[in-house]
C-alpha cells in the first residue's frame, strides 16, 4: 500500500517475533535488557513522524497500517484462524473483516476444489475396480493405497 513505509520498516533491526518492538532497555532491577512492545501513544507518534518524513498522507494512522498488514496476510492466503493469533481477534468473524477475497484467491480455491473432486472420483473408481481385500496383506496394501490417494490431495 505504501512502498516508502514498507521500505523504511524493512530497514529496521528485527528485535523479536512481535511485529514491532522497542529497542531493548534494562528495566529497574532487571538483569538483562529486553525488547518490549511499543505503547499505543508512542506508536501513534512514530507512525505520524514516519508519514511526514515519507511524505505520506496525513490521515495515515496506526489503524490503517494494521488494517493493511492484516489484509496482506489474507493476500498471502492465511485463513481467519491463521490471522487470529497474530492480531488478537477472538472470533473468525472479527478477523474476516480484514480478509477480503480477491480474484486470485478465488481462482486458487477453485483449483483446489477441482483437484479434490478429481481425486475423490479417481479414488472411488480405483476402489470400485479393485476386489475387496481377502487376506491381511491385501487389506494392508488396500489401506496404503487409500492413504497415498488421500496424501495426493494435500
Amino acid at each position: 500500500m505504501f512502498p516508502e513505509l514498507t521500505a523504511y520498516l524493512d530497514g529496521l533491526e528485527r528485535l523479536g517475533l512481535p511485529i514491532v518492538l522497542m529497542k531493548p532497555e534494562r528495566l529497574s532491577g532487571a538483569k538483562v535488557a529486553v525488547p518490549r512492545p511499543f505503547l499505543l501513544r508512542s506508536t501513534r507518534n512514530r507512525v505520524r513522524a514516519v508519514a511526514r518524513v515519507g511524505e505520506l498522507p496525513d490521515d495515515l494512522t496506526l489503524a490503517a497500517c494494521r488494517h493493511g498488514g492484516i489484509t496482506e496476510l489474507g493476500d498471502a492466503e492465511l485463513t481467519e484462524q491463521g490471522v487470529m493469533p497474530m492480531t488478537g481477534h477472538k472470533t473468525p468473524d472479527a478477523a474476516r473483516i480484514y480478509l477480503k477475497r480477491t480474484e486470485k484467491q478465488r481462482a486458487i480455491g477453485a483449483r483446489r476444489r477441482r483437484a479434490f473432486v478429481e481425486l475423490e472420483e479417481r479414488s472411488a473408481h480405483e476402489v470400485r475396480m479393485k476386489p475387496p481385500p481377502q487376506s491381511q496383506n491385501e487389506k494392508l496394501r488396500f489401506r496404503k493405497l487409500l492413504i497415498s490417494l488421500a496424501s495426493q490431495a494435500g
